[in-house]
């Protein structure tokens, strides 16, 4: 049984980099750091690899440029770059909590048959955009439905 894996982290974005910016802050902050990190660039038209070449240093970091749109081609980009034992992916818009990468490593370690796992996703509100319009809107009626 090993001890520890390698994680490689794929963040797919398309014009949003002070969003990714806030991403990989969060990547920083890991009480397991990545091993790598694989930003893919879906043909984004701002200043996305400026911010992904400001983290070069900080984080084991690899910018990969993938001109045609689409997140089904992106991810495969970033999953064919990526070098880990183990594959996370983050949203640009998330940030992950400090011990997300330690706490998605053990059941890897304790299970060598484990090949998927997923976990709980926190929301909190930064705009007003029709996703989180609607998901204020279910989670209220969900609530309700359980009083």
């Amino acid at each position: 049984m090993q001890s520890k894996l390698s994680i490689s982290v794929v963040i797919i974005t398309r014009n949003r980099a002070d969003l990714l910016k806030d991403a990989l802050e969060s990547l920083i902050r890991q009480s397991r750091p990545p091993d790598e990190v694989v930003v893919v660039d879906n043909a984004s038209e701002d200043h996305t690899r400026d911010v992904v070449v400001g983290f070069e240093g900080k984080l084991n970091v690899k910018y990969i440029y993938e001109p045609i749109r689409g997140i089904p081609r992106a991810r495969n980009a970033g999953l064919k770059a990526s070098t880990g034992d183990i594959i996370a992916f983050i949203d640009d818009d998330c940030l992950a909590d400090e011990d997300w990468l330690k706490h998605m490593e053990i059941p890897f370690i304790r299970d060598p048959y484990v090949g998927v796992v997923g976990g709980e996703v926190s929301y909190f509100r930064i705009g007003s955009g029709i996703v989180e319009e609607f998901y204020i809107k279910n989670m209220n009626s969900s609530r309700r439905s359980k009083d």
